[in-house]
């Protein structure tokens, strides 16, 4: 998809992948409109010609402010980045439910709201692009962090579903599903800590400027999935040709946290 003059809606646009994306499609000429919770955070990211709208996207308002401003000031939305997400480090079997409800409301279910406010419009004009930011972790399951590897899995699911969906209406859907990026997310994710291992990997990670490339060239190129870096696809590959080897290494990992 052309990226040029697109209009652009980036959810958890205030740091992150998300300020990334936002400066790589601002950079390529699109026009953006960017939400987050953090209103003084968001005012830094982009130029003046930016629409910024502060609020919690768990909320029904805010989802249809944000998309009603944005059609107001630029007469549209032509690809929805869906970024916006919180991590949840804890054991299935023992969880809070209100947080694993809160992880579902944000990682999956806001998505989908933001996706069916915006299809109408690209319905008529027969185009637009849905971007659901996943994680490796939607395709590979780590047991510290089950419930948001199901978030995940299912965004992933849910775009698979709405590209076959939209398809006839001239609406693409892409699932992106970065590894380790440089970012603040473990240190604003629920419950606890990853095993030790996991934040040493940290040393291997992309920046989100990095992943934000990957993401507006996935977008130019109509891609159906992003693997960033590309090195994860070897893991998914590995889960897929010896799942019981991987998933072994996975407990013992995880026995490890477990314990220390």
């Amino acid at each position: 998809m052309q990226i040029k003059d697109s209009v652009v809606l980036i959810t958890g646009a205030s740091q992150g992948i998300g300020a990334a994306c936002s400066r790589a499609f601002e950079q390529r000429g699109a026009h953006l409109s960017i939400v987050a919770r953090d209103s003084n955070k968001l005012a830094t990211v982009g130029g003046p010609d930016l629409l910024r709208t502060a609020g919690d996207l768990t909320r029904d308002e805010v989802r249809r402010s944000v998309v009603a401003r944005t059609v107001a000031r630029f007469g549209r939305v032509d690809i929805l980045i869906n970024n916006a997400g919180m991590g949840f480090y804890s054991a299935a079997s023992s969880a809070p439910m209100d947080d694993a409800r809160a992880l579902f409301e944000l990682n999956l279910f806001a998505p989908l709201a933001l996706t069916q406010l915006v299809v109408a419009g690209m319905r008529e004009r027969k185009r637009g692009t849905i971007v659901n930011i996943s994680s490796i972790a939607g395709k590979v399951t780590l047991p510290w962090f089950t419930l948001y590897s199901v978030s995940k899995f299912a965004l992933g699911s849910l775009t698979d579903g709405l590209r076959m969906e939209l398809k006839p209406d001239g609406i693409h859907a892409m699932t992106v599903w970065p590894g380790y990026v440089k970012t603040d997310f473990q240190a604003h994710a629920l419950g606890t800590q990853p095993p030790e291992t996991v934040r040493e990997g940290k040393r291997f990670a992309i920046s989100a400027a990095e992943c934000a490339e990957a993401i507006v060239r996935g977008v130019e190129r109509d891609a159906h999935n992003v693997v960033t870096p590309r090195i994860g696809w070897i893991l998914v590959a590995f889960n897929r040709l010896l799942p019981r080897l991987l998933e072994s290494r996975l407990a013992a990992i995880n026995q490890t946290r477990a314990s220390a």
